[in-house]
């Protein structure tokens, strides 16, 4: 079903082409290194070297338990145009998928608010978000949050809606693990819906987790623990304070030494707001629901991915693909409430453009170290061996000899 147009102005309903274009601006001036001097970032460099040696067979090589569709798709278009230009083109496809993701979110269809855009602008305005944006490997997480709001939209209606949810379920949930955990709201979501566009989706989105489950059974343990590794679950309130309510709300004035006990109250504090937002009376409660389920799954999802190097959760910039989500969900659910009755309707406004004021210091992200790509594209064009230097600092990327 359609969320009913608002009346207002342009400020209720803005042209979505306009808040696509602020949303480029705001990525511009965030990640203003990566648009003036593209870099490739860690496995960037493997999704380049396995497109350029292997081609289309590179689809069917799962990389960390899991397919990375949407992001072959990037690469192999990379290497199929020019490889020479390769980090120009991961920041076009990084700019585009990110966009389309904001886009999702000014449908029709999306129960969020639309007033000035603020659930499109939610999508590059997460405050935590180092390696996150613009970079091609870690798009995963920008595509996770589009399979949120897949969750939370409305049904398809006539051909190219379905076509289009159709085939957005499947790129999405054979790229990185979400299918897998989020599976069960897209089971709950037809079952209460009993339409057949909900049932479809649902019976995409279980392929696919099908799909990635076998990968991620039959290959390689992931975040196994090392020597001297163990699981401290003492500190992941502490983290989830830091990481999600302490980031949104605290931000620039967030101190990364701040006391374990003050952090495990955040987190405390942080759990229980979730859980209000989502299941509180009022306005879009079913879509809430879903939003504070998806965030309780998917936090618990990178819990157990880093659940044996939680130390990097309280390293400031470290691990910020694995909070980038439930942040954003956050900001969704702070959105959605923002129609509640009484003081808690008067408060959630409040809350959002604060969390927005008070990260202004961290929304622009530092640049990525230049590795002079062009040293190296006269080998690239001849097809020469070459061992190409990538982000961070110390990693490279040996590209064989190719044919021409």
């Amino acid at each position: 079903m359609e969320t009913p147009k608002p009346k207002g102005g342009i400020l209720h309903d803005p042209p979505a082409l306009l808040v696509l274009a602020v949303c480029a601006l705001i990525l511009c001036l965030r990640r203003a290194g990566a648009v003036t001097h593209p870099q490739f970032w860690a496995e960037d460099s493997y999704l380049f070297e396995n497109a350029y040696e292997l081609g289309w067979h590179a689809f069917a090589v799962p990389f960390a338990g899991y397919m990375h569709t949407a992001l072959r798709a990037v690469a192999q278009i990379t290497v199929a145009l020019d490889p020479v230009h390769a980090p120009w083109y991961f920041l076009a496809c990084s700019f585009a998928v990110t966009l389309y993701v904001a886009g999702l979110a000014l449908s029709p269809r999306c129960p969020l608010p639309r007033f000035c855009g603020v659930a499109a602008l939610a999508v590059v305005l997460v405050p935590d978000t180092f390696e996150v944006l613009l970079t091609v490997i870690n798009l995963q997480w920008v595509i996770g949050a589009g399979m949120v709001l897949l969750l939370i939209s409305g049904d398809a209606r006539g051909r190219w809606q379905h076509a289009h949810d159709l085939a957005a379920a499947a790129v999405m949930g054979l790229t990185g693990p979400f299918c897998i955990m989020l599976l069960p709201l897209f089971v709950a979501r037809a079952w209460a819906r009993r339409s057949r566009p909900s049932m479809l989706l649902a019976a995409v989105v279980a392929v696919c987790a099908v799909v990635q489950g076998y990968c991620f059974l039959t290959g390689p343990a992931i975040g196994a623990a090392g020597p001297g590794d163990h699981f401290a679950p003492e500190v992941v309130l502490p983290a989830v304070g830091r990481r999600v309510g302490g980031s949104l709300l605290v931000g620039a004035l967030l101190s990364s030494d701040t006391d374990l006990y003050v952090s495990t109250l955040v987190g405390i504090g942080t759990l229980l707001g979730v859980g209000y937002l989502s299941f509180a009376q009022g306005p879009r409660r079913m879509e809430r629901i879903l939003l504070g389920l998806a965030f309780f799954i998917l936090l618990a999802g990178s819990v157990y991915r880093l659940r044996y190097k939680f130390h990097e959760a309280f390293i400031p910039g470290s691990a910020s693909r694995y909070f980038y989500i439930p942040q954003l969900v956050v900001m969704w659910l702070l959105l959605s409430a923002a129609g509640l009755r009484g003081r808690a309707g008067r408060i959630v406004p409040a809350l959002l453009a604060w969390a927005v004021l008070v990260n202004v210091p961290r929304y622009r992200e530092r640049a990525y170290v230049d590795m002079h790509w062009s040293l190296y594209e006269p080998s690239i064009r001849e097809g020469r061996p070459v061992i190409v230097p990538v982000n961070p600092p110390g990693w490279i990327m040996p590209l064989p000899a190719r044919r021409k």
